[in-house]
């Protein structure tokens, strides 16, 4: 529990230094104030015309009850979707539970098992990612958001609700659910168990008994996604470009391997030419580059802050993926894609609150994994209410200490502060010098105004 502290004041020092990192790059880049002044996306159109309170004029709009429509059937279809991602999680559970216990899978039926409702998982999780991606995108264009802010928050959320859940449902299972599981069965029938491979022996007032541990899997399922989660996008980035790459070269013909400058003579106009013909065969980038980066040093975090009880590796595991993934991404980035186009933002948006929710999260999943995996051989641990209390004690002090942390440090640096306030204070000191070149103009003015009234 002591350890888990630790883990809980680190991710919120690491959220607040990040706060106070943001802030000094705003102020940095002069981009404080961009999402009040943000232009229109292109793809926004208005229904309606109304004036503009600040500039008196005409400008389109669209209505926030038509917005508000389009958002509730947006939330339905996403929940709609992470049910169907819950429900292909629990209908390949019951496949292996039932194929193990019913036996209709024959001498080898625990390989089966296991290889079937594998390939089915994985099938699942990409047929209902592939489509629900689709959607996600269709739903936020359809949304008619006003700013490119707006639009990108509502389709990461969209996006990291379903992976939120496609990651973390197996782990939530084998954690809380499947020790049951393999003790008293599935839906009623004893016979209907999935083993946790471990057990352990636990005495209360004098009688031993034999208990089903599924910890031990857990600290590998774990281990094991967090070490798999990166090789993907290898294999997306690295491995099939290079195998593109060398495939084009062997493939294509010598007579257009070069390019012919059209004017006789002129050679630094076809080494212009082979240039731009070279940047041409690069990789187009994705459009969508900074939403899978973010995506995925979140999924990792979650893992940390989640399963940070169960794992205590997976700082440094993630660590050193994300040291290779630098390298990777750079490479990609300088040599083997074009050159992406730069967008103007004040933050990082929504993602700011993710990371938040995930350390609130955390905080919750690994009370109760340290509640849930207390045994010993006396009677208090074993009854089901005292549990509660130690992960509802333990739960408080976790999020107080996170509260003070919080608190304490403050989300602008004090030499950002002191820029601002200087800012600040030059801006009026010329607002006052205007208005000292303008006074004796008008002074005049006064003092004959205020002659008269003296005279009346």
């Amino acid at each position: 529990k002591q350890w888990y502290q630790r883990r809980v004041r680190g991710g919120t020092i690491f959220v607040e230094q990040w706060k106070r990192k943001s802030n000094s790059l705003k102020y940095e880049w002069d981009v404080s104030n961009f999402e009040q002044l943000e232009p229109d996306r292109p793809q926004f159109y208005g229904s309606k015309t109304r004036k503009n309170p600040i500039t008196e004029e005409e400008e389109w709009f669209y209505p926030f009850y038509r917005l508000y429509l389009k958002l509730s059937f947006s939330v339905t279809t996403l929940l709609f979707m992470v049910t169907l991602v819950i429900g292909s999680t629990i209908g390949v559970i019951i496949f292996r539970i039932v194929s193990t216990s019913e036996n209709f899978l024959g001498e080898y039926k625990s390989i089966y098992s296991s290889v079937i409702s594998s390939v089915l998982n994985a099938s699942a999780i990409m047929l209902l990612g592939y489509v629900y991606e689709k959607i996600a995108y269709w739903l936020t264009d359809w949304e008619n958001h006003r700013t490119q802010t707006n639009y990108d928050d509502s389709l990461i959320i969209k996006l990291f609700a379903f992976q939120f859940v496609n990651n973390y449902a197996s782990l939530v299972y084998i954690a809380f659910f499947k020790e049951s599981v393999s003790e008293n069965g599935a839906f009623g029938r004893s016979n209907w168990t999935d083993t946790c491979d471990y057990s352990v022996n636990v005495t209360v007032n004098g009688v031993t008994t034999t208990q089903p541990q599924c910890f031990p899997m857990l600290v590998l399922q774990v281990a094991v996604l967090l070490c798999m989660k990166p090789m993907p996008k290898f294999f997306k980035d690295v491995v099939i470009p290079a195998a593109l790459h060398y495939f084009r070269r062997w493939t294509k013909s010598k007579g257009n391997a070069d390019v012919e400058a059209t004017a006789v003579g002129a050679g630094h106009a076809k080494e212009l030419i082979d240039i731009i013909e070279e940047d041409r065969k690069l990789i187009a980038g994705d459009n969508d580059f900074t939403l899978s980066e973010y995506t995925e040093k979140c999924i990792m975090y979650g893992f940390i802050m989640l399963f940070g009880a169960v794992f205590p590796l997976a700082p440094l595991v993630a660590l050193l993926c994300n040291v290779i993934d630098v390298r990777i991404d750079g490479y990609r980035i300088l040599w083997k894609n074009r050159r992406y186009i730069a967008q103007r933002a004040e933050d990082i948006g929504i993602w700011q609150y993710i990371l938040e929710f995930l350390n609130m999260i955390g905080v919750v999943v690994n009370s109760l994994i340290i509640a849930h995996t207390l045994n010993n051989n006396g009677s208090f641990l074993q009854n089901i209410e005292n549990k509660w209390l130690i992960a509802f004690a333990f739960e408080h002090v976790c999020f107080v200490v996170k509260f003070i942390i919080s608190y304490i440090i403050p989300d602008v640096p004090s030499d950002v502060q002191f820029k601002m306030r200087k800012e600040q204070f030059q801006v009026n000191q010329l607002f006052e010098k205007g208005i000292a070149k303008k006074s004796p103009q008008g002074t005049p003015n006064n003092n004959n105004n205020n002659n008269a009234d003296n005279a009346v």
